[in-house]
Formats: C-alpha cells, sequence, structure tokens
C-alpha cells in the first residue's frame, strides 16, 4: 500500500513546505500554514502499465540468442567464463 503523502501550504502567500513552521518564510505571517493531501496521478505512475505499449513476456532459454550479445574481455579466464 502506498504511503500518504502531505504538505503544508501557507494559506496567505500559498508557500510550500514538507513540514509545518510556525511563520512563513516568504510572507513572514505566523500559522498559516495547512497540511493539504498529495494525490498520486496514477496516469504518471511507472509501476503502471500504460495502454498501447508492448509488456515483455518470460522466454524460455532456448529462445535466447546469446550469440548476439556482444562479450567484453577482461583478461581474466574465470570471469570471461
Amino acid at each position: 500500500m502506498a504511503k500518504t503523502q502531505t504538505t503544508f501550504f501557507c494559506q496567505n502567500c500559498g508557500a510550500q513546505s514538507a513540514k509545518w513552521i510556525g511563520r512563513c518564510n516568504s510572507c513572514g505571517e505566523w500559522n498559516t500554514y495547512v497540511e493539504e493531501l498529495l494525490h498520486r496521478d496514477k496516469k504518471n505512475d511507472p509501476w503502471q502499465s500504460k495502454a498501447g505499449t508492448s509488456v515483455s513476456k518470460p522466454r524460455s532459454i532456448s529462445q535466447i540468442q546469446p550469440d548476439l550479445l556482444e562479450r567484453i574481455d577482461t583478461h581474466n579466464q574465470e570471469l570471461n567464463r
């Protein structure tokens, strides 16, 4: 479950703060910060699959062609193996 995120906004000037502070650094007013919930936009969620994009599927080892991969010589036989 996603953690609920909140932020604090100054009611006087609209300044934003991660935590509640008594005096606004922007406008100098006292006790104008209020806490508001931030809603995650599901359209921009990287973990959600997007419509119209292909999703990778698992393949069997016999379908993978290792000859297509470029090998890097490390000058160490055990590591190259």
